[in-house]
């Protein structure tokens, strides 16, 4: 990709899973810094990676998981719809 011109810039957030976590504001807050990134690297002639990472330890079932990490995608989404990152190809 280097080659073809592409360049790519990566940004993670960490989420960890637990009774009460994570709580309704870091997930919005995470998935307000990695849009605000990614519109960046994209102004800037970046190809932004944005990863938000859910951290799978501990004693939580599958379902649990599984209603994190749709929770997380879809605020990520909606941020990265919000700050106009152009979203083709995800």
């Amino acid at each position: 990709y280097y080659e073809a011109g592409a360049r790519f810039a990566k940004w993670r957030a960490v989420l960890k899973i637990g009774p009460n976590e994570p709580s309704p504001l870091s997930i919005h807050e995470n998935a307000y810094g990695l849009a605000r990134y990614a519109v960046i690297c994209q102004e800037n002639g970046l190809v932004p990676i944005v990863e938000p990472e859910i951290l799978v330890d501990g004693s939580h079932d599958i379902a649990k998981c599984a209603d994190v990490t749709e929770r997380v995608l879809a605020a990520c989404y909606k941020a990265l719809s919000d700050h106009h990152v152009l979203l083709e190809g995800t």
